[in-house]
């Protein structure tokens, strides 16, 4: 449940949206926990909140996870921050003994991918994959 203020100093409580950050929506769905990355961008300031929410709910499911998945159909831009955002939470998902995919990447992203060598982490999975009920 999140809750934000607005401009006149109002508090709207958003909770029939489900979405437990700002900046990801996660679901956990046999075995597979996905997390959609609400973009268009990550930085510094995303990068740090989605980390927290994510290893905050693997650490909490713990082994229930068999797989993490990390879905950036809807981001453009990732910094460096946002890189190493996806390097820590494969690394929590790897002591939860849970692979890591990720979905839904740009070319242009997927080239990034390449040639930082992330591809060698991660198991990146065209955005046509279908990840049962979790996706």
């Amino acid at each position: 449940m999140t809750e934000s203020t607005n401009m006149n100093e109002f508090k709207t409580n958003n909770s029939t949206n489900n979405r437990q950050s700002l900046f990801v929506d996660i679901s956990f769905s046999n075995g597979t926990m996905k997390a959609c990355i609400v973009g268009p961008r990550i930085g510094e300031r995303e990068a740090s909140i989605v980390a927290n929410a994510v290893n905050g709910k693997l650490k909490e499911m713990g082994n229930k996870v068999n797989n993490l998945v990390l879905d950036f159909s809807e981001i453009q831009f990732i910094s460096s921050l946002g890189l190493g955002m996806c390097i820590d939470v494969r690394n929590t998902a790897e002591h939860c003994n849970a692979d890591t995919s990720i979905v839904g990447l740009t070319n242009h992203l997927k080239e990034l991918f390449e040639l930082m060598r992330l591809d060698r982490l991660f198991e990146i999975v065209s955005a046509k994959a279908n990840f049962g009920s979790a996706a």
